[in-house]
């Protein structure tokens, strides 16, 4: 009887800890692909991380035909960027509120302002738990490079 006391008391102990942990701000766990082959066994794949959550702009840099011109402050202060699992991203300046739609192939990100609208198509350059770096017009005289952080 005292065995099977300590061990519900220990199931109860645990129990409480796990919800006192979950109580807190959501971390960011990564995705990890757990299909690649091109590992070892024993070796850990690279962890994907979910584009998914708030992100707020650090800079924007637009080289035109190599003359980088800082264009943050064209985005305002407060630039965001709401990707939501459903597919909607809005885009705010702090104040105001754009809703729109995206999504990502591989590393191919695409905004859609408007149903039937075309894309404006980024490239991930690169996507962290905390840092999403894309580039917009790879290729042409016009690349813009936005960097920005999860909040």
């Amino acid at each position: 009887m005292k065995k099977i006391f300590s061990i519900a008391m220990l199931c109860l102990a645990v129990a409480v800890g796990v919800s006192m942990v979950s109580c807190g701000k959501e971390k960011v766990e990564p995705i990890v692909n757990d299909t690649t082959t091109d590992t070892l066994p024993g070796e850990n794949p690279d962890p994907v991380y979910s584009i998914i959550g708030q992100w707020e702009l650090l800079s924007a840099i637009q080289d035109v035909t190599g003359n980088p011109v800082d264009i943050t402050p064209f985005y305002g202060e407060h630039f965001y960027l709401t990707f939501m699992e459903d597919g909607t991203l809005l885009t705010s300046d702090g104040t105001n509120e754009v809703p729109m739609q995206w999504t990502l192939e591989g590393d191919q990100l695409a905004f859609i302002s408007a149903p039937g609208a075309a894309p404006v198509m980024y490239t991930v350059v690169e996507l962290t738990e905390n840092s999403l770096v894309i580039e917009n017009g790879t290729g042409t005289g016009y690349v813009t490079t936005m960097t920005l952080k999860r909040i």
